[in-house]
């Protein structure tokens, strides 16, 4: 008997370990995309703070972020990354939420493909709102040497 417990102890032990070890390597962005994700299953609203840490710090989040348009993810059928992208620079150019200043410009640099048009339609509407805050928000941009930002500067004439 005692053998018998020790090994199911020894089974539920492995199991935590398993967990806590995936856990660990989850980073942050990857932990709160999951957390937004259910939320938006559950139809539950997405708190703010969340929804900020949305905005992809590099190429590699953003990478997670449009993976939930894949195939072969749980969001696939659902228009998670539209919605949300909507939503993030909706809190600028329809909120007027100044928190979303910055992080909607940085999302808008990574434009590029299927979804470009509606995020440059986006910068655009930013930009027009007051096109000085957007010349002095240009040090605060990752990506502003890259297109769309880049254009924008020059057309803009920032710098």
């Amino acid at each position: 008997m005692k053998t018998f417990t020790l090994k199911y102890i020894f089974l539920l032990f492995s199991l935590f370990s398993i967990d806590k070890n995936e856990f660990l390597n989850q980073t942050e962005y990857e932990s709160n995309l999951n957390i937004c994700s259910q939320l938006y299953l559950k139809k539950e609203k997405i708190p703010k703070l969340n929804l900020l840490k949305l905005v992809p710090k590099s190429y590699k989040e953003f990478e997670f972020f449009y993976s939930t348009t894949y195939p072969n993810h749980k969001l696939r059928n659902t228009d998670f990354f539209y919605e949300i992208t909507c939503k993030i620079f909706e809190q600028v150019t329809e909120k007027k939420d100044n928190e979303f200043y910055i992080p909607s410009l940085n999302l808008a640099s990574y434009a590029d493909g299927e979804f470009a048009e509606e995020f440059i339609e986006y910068l655009e509407l930013i930009i027009s709102s007051d096109k000085e805050k957007f010349c002095k928000s240009l040090s605060e941009i990752k990506l502003k040497d890259r297109n769309p930002i880049k254009y924008y500067v020059e057309l803009n004439k920032c710098e």
